[in-house]
């Protein structure tokens, strides 16, 4: 892990958590593995504090523990990938809510920000909220939306401890993960309604908690058709769409290529629809124009009831890859670096000459624009020696080449600096108009419980009106600044779980 990335994770986890939390999290990033003794003596930290954060950490399956040679201590291990995921809770939350409702959106929020709950304390706690919303809902209908994620597989059932030993050994079968515990409505109706005590939750000890994996599945499958969605049109992205659902149906989500997908079932299921007339009218078109892309997505697998396809994501996310990368050279210099970064990748190797033959650029520039690109690691080169047959001198041959996973990596350090450097402007920009925003906060409290006691507009614009002209003008700004600053967060994210992807491919 790098020394960017550990900067990343160090700001991530003093936002959310604080300084002490904080510290721990360091120190295990930077040391790996360590006990909770040696911890304490790096740390200078009380051991309650430190216990506490660990304890926080755990919660939120930030940090693992095993057990140590000492049966009776453990070894505490940071999962620094896992805390940067907490900058896609946003995305994760406007996923569900698009395909389940507000009530799953609600449900997906409150694991998110308790790391865990069971499925009693969890439907009661979305139906509270539901009803200061104002809100109709019922138990049964949000234990039907709690279902329906467990059925999705968004949600996933957390390890528990199978004996009694000092460190424990959480383990949980796979036949378990989605079984969802047999709750009986009436009494979580007598709960809600104050008649039981919440010691009465059936499904007590049986906890739920995210399961990312899931979500990255929706978000790789987005990128995927909306590329095609940009590249043709709505048709060829609604096609695609369809073509990875029945994928999953014969082949595990995460594999290099699918098994074979008849194209007469997507055809049927496009009729059935009866949505997109046009797709079906030019179904065969649609189907030729995909296979034919440059992404190299789908390939025919047989000629039987009108062919078979097979999917093949590592190719797929090789080309987005390049399509990435690509674009970033063109940004970051011009389009003629562009069209010599192009030219080395069709050649795979190519002579320093040949590229101010072929580019079509003068030699001079040229020359400068590939040393250049050589310089920022966007190119790599090749020396070949070739000795002389009347044992002369040898030889030397100079090739440009680009190593793709190396550039890769390469961005993603690019990527983690950019995150950074937001993350650090945005606790600048708080913490130089740090008056200006309490001043606003303590006023929208006092005006809010002043309506929740029933004082009249006046009142309340009273209190508003002790925000002066200048300081809304300065609350604007700030709030303009940051709003850009997080869409630019989210953006980058995305670049970096594209390039993640690619790499797990690898």
């Amino acid at each position: 892990m790098s020394t960017v990335f550990g900067k990343v994770v160090k700001l991530i986890l003093l936002e959310r958590f604080g300084p002490v939390v904080e510290q721990v999290g360091s120190y295990l990033f930077q040391y790996g593995t360590n006990p909770l003794l040696y911890i304490m003596k790096y740390t200078e930290l009380p051991l309650s504090k430190i216990k506490e954060s660990l304890c926080i950490l755990i919660k939120y399956n930030l940090v693992t523990f095993v057990t140590n040679k000492n049966e009776n201590l453990a070894n505490y291990t940071l999962k620094p990938d896992r805390i940067l995921l907490m900058l896609r809770y946003p995305k994760y939350n406007n996923l569900i809510k698009k395909k389940f409702g507000d009530e799953s959106e609600m449900i997906i929020e409150e694991v998110l920000q308790r790391g865990y709950w069971t499925a009693s304390e969890l439907i009661l706690k979305v139906i509270e909220r539901l009803k200061k919303n104002e809100q109709a809902t019922s138990v049964s209908l949000v234990k039907d939306k709690f279902k329906s994620l467990v059925v999705a597989k968004y949600l996933v059932r957390m390890p528990y401890p199978k004996d009694d030993k000092p460190v424990p050994d959480l383990q949980i079968q796979d036949n378990e993960l989605y079984i969802f515990p047999d709750i009986d409505n009436k009494i979580l109706a007598q709960i809600n309604a104050g008649a039981e005590s919440m010691d009465k939750i059936p499904d007590k000890g049986i906890y739920w908690t995210i399961n990312f994996d899931r979500f990255h599945q929706d978000m790789r499958d987005k990128i995927i058709v909306t590329a095609f969605t940009k590249k043709i049109d709505d048709n060829a992205g609604k096609f695609v769409e369809l073509l990875l659902r029945q994928m999953y149906i014969r082949t595990m989500p995460w594999a290099d290529s699918s098994n074979p997908v008849p194209i007469l079932e997507i055809k049927d299921i496009i009729r059935k629809q009866e949505t997109h007339k046009q797709l079906l009218a030019f179904f065969d078109q649609y189907v030729n124009v995909i296979e034919q892309d440059n992404s190299n997505l789908i390939r025919k697998a047989g000629e039987a009831s009108g062919g078979s396809f097979q999917i093949f994501m590592k190719e797929a996310f090789i080309q987005f890859a390049w399509e990435t990368i690509e674009q970033i050279v063109l940004e970051k210099y011009d389009s003629k670096a562009a069209r010599i970064f192009r030219l080395v990748k069709s050649k795979k190797h190519i002579e320093p000459d040949q590229i101010q033959k072929l580019a079509m650029i003068p030699a001079k520039e040229a020359k400068r624009l590939s040393y250049l690109l050589l310089e920022e690691n966007f190119l790599q080169i090749q020396e070949l020696k070739k000795s002389n047959t009347n044992n002369g001198p040898n030889k030397t041959f100079t090739l440009f080449h680009i190593n793709l996973e190396q550039v890769v990596r390469m961005t993603l350090e690019h990527c983690y600096k950019t995150l950074f450097n937001i993350m650090t402007r945005k606790n600048h920009e708080k913490e130089i108009n740090k008056r200006i925003i309490v001043k606003k906060q303590r006023v929208d409290t006092i005006a809010m419980d002043m309506r929740e006691k029933g004082a009249e507009e006046g009142q309340i614009s009273d209190i508003e009106e002790m925000i002066t002209p200048p300081e809304r003008e300065i609350l604007e700004r700030i709030d303009i600044t940051l709003k850009k600053l997080n869409t630019v967060e989210l953006e980058v994210d995305e670049t970096i779980f594209l390039l993640q992807i690619y790499l797990m491919y690898q």
